[in-house]
């Protein structure tokens, strides 16, 4: 992890500045480091303030806090955005946090980017944002963190707010990582050969994998996913989570996000003597489609919201930690398949 001489460095237009150092007052307040220009007249003196402000705000500083006005687009502080944006390329993490003064557009940042907004939250507010995206720093602790016991230590002790959703999104997102090549080859349709080679008609066979399927959905949705399981694992309104129930609840979201995979792994790696159960099984494999689909769009979604989690639960938005999963069978792939099997009767 890179050490950095500020926790924050305030990139303002000049017209601006009475604006914002209120919240730098509050941050200091906080314990927050912050850069702020006029407590470093000294060390200014005599440098060449292009090149000083250049490497200010693309290394000595954690986060640049971007406060975006209709006089944030003056030669000077477009410095210091061109060399906080070329920061944030190549770290490919926030390292941007945008404020709102009015709605200016501001030139390099995508208008999806989330921002906090002066006109809607007070200093005190934005102040305490900052410090929670600080606390989250401090416990090294993004999705893209390899989980360890000291790493999940990290987090539960600094919490930040919204840690379990956090915590929850790793397991699941770097479980889900490791199986994307499966996840990819099944819907290429591919599997390597498994050795089984079914050479009857297959209707056996087919009968005890829906059996299998609907198995392997029903515990997800009776038993693991319950609001009773996540509660438990999150904490009631108001509670703390438990770190230990919180990753083993991503690790079986993970566990049954693989199961799928290999329930329809097992249909594409067998090999069939007859062509039309062949068939059949390659239909019934992709009952596993929307399944899979359903649990990666759980994950990606999770992930879109931990990205941006402080500024989401600043903003006031209710940041909902159950797990929904829609399993369902795309009704014109059941009647194919229904048409396949009618084929395989003696």
């Amino acid at each position: 992890m890179a050490e950095y001489e500020f926790d924050v460095a305030p990139s303002f237009a000049e017209e601006d500045r009475e604006r914002v150092l209120p919240i730098v007052e509050l941050l200091k307040e906080l314990g927050v480091t912050v850069f702020y220009d006029e407590d470093r007249q000294v060390e200014m003196w005599g440098v060449d303030l292009v090149e000083y402000f250049s490497e200010t705000f693309s290394s000595r500083a954690r986060f640049v806090l971007l406060f975006s006005s209709q006089h944030y687009v003056s030669e000077w502080a477009r410095l210091q955005r061109r060399a906080a944006q070329a920061r944030a390329l190549e770290q490919h993490t926030e390292y941007l946090l945008p404020i709102r003064i009015d709605d200016t557009p501001v030139p390099g940042l995508l208008p999806t980017i989330a921002y906090l907004d002066m006109r809607k939250h007070s200093n005190e507010t934005i102040a305490k944002a900052v410090a929670e995206k600080l606390a989250q720093h401090r416990a090294s602790f993004t999705p893209t963190t390899p989980i360890t016991p000291k790493s999940v230590a990290a987090l539960a002790r600094e919490k930040p707010r919204g840690w379990e959703y956090l915590l929850y999104v790793t397991v699941v997102s770097q479980g889900l990582q490791e199986l994307e090549p499966k996840y990819w080859e099944h819907f290429l349709r591919y599997a390597p050969r498994n050795g089984a080679v079914e050479h009857s008609n297959g209707i056996e066979l087919i009968r005890d994998r829906n059996v299998l399927l609907s198995e392997i959905i029903k515990v997800a949705v009776d038993s693991v996913f319950t609001g009773e399981t996540q509660e438990a694992a999150f904490g009631a309104q108001g509670t703390p989570g438990d770190p230990d129930r919180i990753v083993h609840l991503g690790e079986l979201f993970v566990r049954t996000f693989d199961e799928i995979l290999e329930w329809a792994r097992r249909i594409h790696g067998t090999s069939y003597a007859l062509e039309p159960a062949r068939v059949a099984a390659r239909i019934q494999a992709r009952f596993a489609d929307q399944q899979l689909l359903a649990m990666h769009g759980v994950a990606q979604d999770l992930r879109r919201v931990a990205d941006t989690l402080v500024e989401r639960l600043t903003a006031g938005e209710q940041i909902n930690m159950t797990v929904p999963l829609v399993f369902e069978v795309d009704p014109e792939l059941e009647e194919e398949f229904v048409a396949a099997t009618k084929r395989l009767s003696p």
